[in-house]
């Protein structure tokens, strides 16, 4: 079990959600850590990778051209985010005195780049946690990942020149099953067996493996046998239904 800490959180999701609906790239990232994500389903996924790294770009290239534009209470707020996180800071000051040092902040931001990492990595964590149920999001970020589809070697790739298909972690359909509420992503037909034993489950890629789309549990959506035939190797918009739950 995690112990989500929230703070904050949902000010770093919306960089991320941001960041995809804007079209920013994987950049400044792990490469063998995504090769590996993108390949073989790793619990470590590539959204997880995608918000370290972005988070990490956002606010490198932010405190370096704006980091005149703070004040100290800037600074506090991200003390309170280290220490909810039980991330040490390992210089904790800015000179905000000295008036002609207009780099102070972006200063403190980079002696403490290693704190800064280790926390989007936590962070990162719960960014996914919320971001991982929205289906919508999901297609565009997979619309995005697969732009860094050049970056796999080709020894990793099947005949055609995509991802090898390999058999689905009993982990991944558990999450995935959970997260779409038993119930076909296409038409809402209930695949839980409890009112039709009729219905079968099929897990499909968002992103086809045939449309360059990637072996991760970020592109893994459920569905029924039907809706999974006939969409083949398109890339249909989900339904998004909810019940309330009061």
């Amino acid at each position: 079990m995690i112990e989500y800490k929230f703070e904050s959180i949902y000010w770093f999701a919306d960089i991320i959600y941001q960041s995809v609906k804007s079209d920013v790239e994987f950049f400044n990232y792990n490469i063998d850590e995504f090769i590996q994500s993108a390949t073989t389903f790793q619990k470590k996924s590539l959204l997880h990778i995608y918000a370290e790294s972005t988070l990490y770009n956002y606010f490198n290239r932010e405190f370096r051209k704006n980091g005149d534009c703070y004040e100290e209470d800037c600074i506090d707020e991200w003390r309170k985010i280290f220490s909810a996180y039980n991330v040490k800071l390992k210089y904790c000051e800015c000179d905000f005195d000295n008036v002609e040092n207009d780099d102070c902040v972006y200063e403190w931001f980079s002696k403490n780049e290693l704190c800064f990492k280790k926390l989007f990595k936590i962070i990162s964590l719960e960014v996914v946690h919320i971001l991982f149920a929205n289906k919508n999001f999901l297609l565009e970020f997979n619309k995005l990942a697969r732009k860094s589809f050049e970056e796999l070697p080709k020894e990793l790739l099947s005949n055609k020149g995509t991802v090898r298909r390999t058999a689905i972690p009993t982990w991944v359909k558990k999450a995935v099953f959970y997260r779409d509420y038993g119930r076909c992503v296409f038409c809402n037909k209930d695949l839980t067996g409890i009112f039709s034993t009729m219905a079968s489950s099929n897990y499909d890629h968002i992103i086809p493996l045939d449309k360059h789309g990637f072996n991760d549990i970020c592109n893994i959506q459920l569905s029924c046998e039907n809706c999974n035939k006939s969409k083949g190797a398109k890339e249909e918009i989900p339904i998004y239904k909810y019940e309330p739950r009061w």
